[in-house]
């Protein structure tokens, strides 16, 4: 997954929301990170397997896929709000994965996505990583992320287009 282009691709959706909604000047970070957590909320309920252990419904991976897109859209807005993509040159991204999916949604809630500390205790960085480590503890190839991350932001440009 090539990140530097998703955030570049982010950040032009981000300008025409702005521009959009004329939202120029303000402060979105806390709207991005609820919406994030709210996005959270709807992927792991496409997984009911992972939590839900009073019910005999199946993980709808489809959808899911489709939920965690919406929230790595988020994630690469709350970074480009960090400034965090002019960080990335020099940074390596590394898996982290909790002992089950269950206590991956668990961490990523508490992340401070707020916060953004270059270097020791990098909240977003941290997040970023555990967010993308999700995915691939979901079974979500790289390709298949980016591909439905493009397809997604298409349906975002249009629906701004439309009036959404």
């Amino acid at each position: 997954m090539n990140l530097k282009r998703l955030f570049e691709i982010q950040k032009q959706l981000d300008n025409h929301i702005i521009e959009n909604k004329a939202l120029q000047g303000q402060d979105l970070l806390d709207e991005k990170v609820l919406a994030l957590k709210v996005e959270l909320g709807e992927l792991a309920n496409e997984l009911p397997e992972v939590f839900k252990f009073w019910s005999n419904k199946k993980n709808n991976y489809e959808k899911a896929l489709k939920e965690y897109v919406d929230g790595l859209h988020f994630v690469l807005s709350i970074g480009l709000d960090h400034g965090f993509h002019e960080d990335l040159a020099g940074m390596a991204i590394e898996s982290i994965e909790w002992e089950n999916v269950t206590v991956q949604f668990l961490e990523l809630l508490r992340i401070d996505w707020e916060k953004y500390e270059c270097g020791e205790g990098d909240y977003y960085h941290s997040g970023l990583e555990m967010f993308l480590s999700l995915g691939e503890m979901l079974g979500f190839t790289w390709e298949q992320i980016e591909q439905a991350y493009l397809d997604k932001n298409k349906v975002n440009h249009e629906r701004q287009e439309s009036g959404y």
